[in-house]
């Protein structure tokens, strides 16, 4: 029996244009309903999974920063493991000493040394008045100096690269591995760098430990490397069929693409199932 759903956000839940579509919310609501607990995993930062979150009604757990923040409600942190102001200043020098692109996110703001809008319009939100992005912004020439300013820590260091050009993500790649941090991807042409135990998995198995539900009592969904540590390790896994051809490869199920409602597919699956038992 499935008592436990969590599901990737970009590509997966939300459509092409980073939209939760009502059909979705529906058929989220239809989990809530019948007693399974749907959990939103991402690798976005806090405040924009929290909001997309509210837009179901229903205050359930979170995985953040690829697993680097797992809360039972919005507002109940159960776990967290940032990187270290040394590592984050390794990491911001090897991007400038290479010239790429760099941003690394806190418990709730977008910190960079330039502002790149390409980067974070799946962020913008509908608000006609004041802030209409899902999280703050913080842009400076030291955007180190600004996170020890505000006495926060970094949960995920992104650096981005043209997605044809190997040779720099090899380099990216063994810098990484030489930091003994973790690297996986949520997209393409982004590198994501996290302490090397953090991942969705073990993010989701700090709330499921509280709840008492095994993993062989959850469901995934995803499309990307960075959720493959959640499909390898469930009881029912499912792949988007705009998913990478390695998470099709893993996962129990292959369902329609974001944009035609796969994961509403996936929903009525795992209702399926629950209905047999």
């Amino acid at each position: 029996m499935i008592k436990l759903f969590a599901m990737d956000l970009d590509g997966t839940s939300l459509d092409s244009n980073s939209i939760l579509q009502e059909k979705t919310i529906d058929a989220l609501k239809k989990l809530d309903e019948n007693g399974i607990k749907f959990v939103f995993t991402s690798g976005r930062a806090t405040p924009s999974v929290r909001y997309l979150m509210e837009l179901t009604g229903i205050d359930n757990p979170l995985v953040t920063n690829n697993g680097a923040l797992a809360f039972m409600n919005k507002e109940n942190l159960i776990y967290q493991n940032p990187l270290k102001y040394e590592e984050v200043e390794e990491l911001i020098n090897f991007s400038q000493e290479n010239k790429l692109f760099f941003q690394f996110y806190d418990l709730d703001t977008y910190y960079s040394n330039r502002m790149c809008h390409e980067r974070f319009d799946h962020l913008e939100k509908d608000s006609s008045y004041g802030m209409n992005y899902q999280v703050n912004f913080s842009f400076s020439t030291n955007p180190l100096k600004e996170l020890k300013l505000r006495k926060n820590s970094a949960f995920k260091f992104q650096i981005f690269l043209d997605k044809n050009d190997s040779k720099k993500r090899n380099m990216i790649l063994e810098k990484v591995s030489e930091m003994g941090l973790y690297a996986t991807t949520s997209s393409y042409g982004m590198i994501e760098i996290m302490q090397k135990n953090v991942n969705k998995f073990n993010g989701l198995s700090e709330i499921s430990y509280l709840l008492g539900i095994s993993k062989e009592e959850m469901a995934a969904i995803g499309d990307q490397d960075n959720d493959i540590p959640m499909l390898e390790n469930v009881g029912m896994s499912f792949a988007i069929e705009n998913a990478i051809d390695k998470v099709k490869e893993i996962s129990d199920f292959v369902v329609s693409t974001n944009d035609n409602f796969g994961l509403v597919d996936a929903i009525n699956l795992v209702l399926e199932k629950n209905s047999h038992v």
